[in-house]
């Protein structure tokens, strides 16, 4: 907590920067928003953020269904909005530490002593989730990350529930997060779970309203989809931009351009969905999400979530000494700072981050994978 307070709200280390700074651009289209204004009409965009923020802007590149989140921000003024995306932050923080508990808590302890184990790994799994320094990052950038990701938890949680319906809200609402909720939306897809799909439209639908309100179909959704080209070739978004993440930035790095990995994240999942039966569900979610980093669109603050993988990792590596050092050190080499690197002038070495992600990956995929739960899975479906 104390890491989290120093680098995510005080701004230590950070050179003097700007609290909330990405915040302003979701402010800025709820004001917009509100006054029946277009923000993907570049010019017109730019134009309020100097005169509400100071500040020259590049474009507004989050989807239409990005609108309640954005007009909840700008009730206010721009200290109301960093205010409330620090209170939705910390909720989202939150809401993980409990998502990580219920985990545990699903798969029991064996005995007295085991429980205590479990408590002390969910402790340290909690502390990881909270300390991180890509959670302090979306802190004090202002950014959405951790609210779309404690939606979509809260959707994985319901719709290991079979409660469909509210899950499918809760997806359609992380939406504003395409990059983040667009596997999880192929995972439901892959299990027939039209029902939550339904509701997961609707809800996206329902949340764009306002915008073709304001400025129809043609300046809401075509608008946006028009706008991502220019989104995607900014500086700020090219693979070789020291803050996007993936292995596409790596491969960049080394001086080889490829096309989008996408096809290969959906094929990822659908491997995964294949051996679903061999893992504990509730945290699969990671998992999609470690994907997602790795072959889809990320910055390097969209590893925030994933943190929660670290309490089935510690719990199979339990006993496992040298597993565990292994673990730690990747652990170690994810979250180094970037900017030690550059000072060092050595930054093409942060690109061992995402070799480091990948590694952890495959280190969950082999040794939480349960081949007897996988059997028994097996075997209840062909007695049925």
């Amino acid at each position: 907590m104390a890491a989290l307070v120093a680098f995510g709200f005080l701004g230590v280390g950070r050179g003097g920067g700007i609290y909330g700074f990405d915040m302003r651009y979701i402010h800025v289209a709820g004001e917009m928003w509100d006054n029946l204004r277009n923000p993907y009409d570049a010019a017109n965009f730019k134009a309020h953020m100097k005169s509400i923020a100071d500040f020259d802007s590049e474009i507004f590149a989050y989807p239409p269904n990005s609108a309640p989140l954005a007009m909840v921000l700008s009730i206010g003024d721009l200290d109301y909005a960093r205010l409330a995306m620090g209170v939705l932050n910390i909720a989202s923080i939150l809401f993980l530490v409990l998502f990580l508990c219920n985990g545990a808590l699903k798969a029991g302890a064996i005995d007295a002593a085991d429980q205590a184990r479990m408590r002390a790994d969910v402790l340290f799994a909690s502390a990881v989730v909270i300390g991180n320094p890509f959670t302090a990052h979306v802190v004090w950038m202002g950014q959405t990350t951790l609210v779309a990701a404690a939606l979509l938890m809260g959707c994985w949680l319901l719709a290991d529930r079979r409660r469909d319906i509210l899950a499918g809200v809760l997806l359609g609402l992380s939406a504003f997060k395409p990059q983040l909720a667009l596997l999880v939306g192929l995972w439901f897809l892959l299990d027939r779970r039209w029902s939550l799909l339904l509701a997961a439209a609707a809800a996206t639908l329902a949340a764009t309203a306002w915008p073709i309100i304001a400025a129809g179909i043609e300046g809401s959704w075509i608008a946006w989809i028009r706008s991502l080209g220019e989104y995607s070739d900014s500086e700020f978004n090219t693979a070789t931009f020291r803050h996007v993440f993936g292995l596409r930035s790596v491969l960049a790095s080394a001086g080889i351009e490829t096309p989008s990995l996408m096809p290969l994240a959906a094929a990822s999942v659908l491997l995964l969905y294949l051996l679903r039966e061999g893992y504990e569900n509730i945290w699969l979610i990671a998992a999609i999400l470690i994907i997602s980093a790795l072959l889809f669109m990320a910055h390097d603050y969209d590893l925030a979530p994933a943190a929660v993988i670290t309490y089935p990792l510690l719990r199979a590596a339990r006993g496992r000494k040298a597993l565990l050092v292994t673990i730690a050190i990747l652990a170690c080499v994810l979250f180094f700072p970037q900017r030690i690197w550059e000072r060092l002038d050595l930054g093409v070495l942060a690109r061992s981050r995402e070799l480091a992600l990948l590694a952890l990956l495959a280190i969950y995929l082999v040794i939480c994978r349960n081949p007897l739960r996988s059997a028994a899975a097996l075997q209840t479906g062909r007695s049925a």
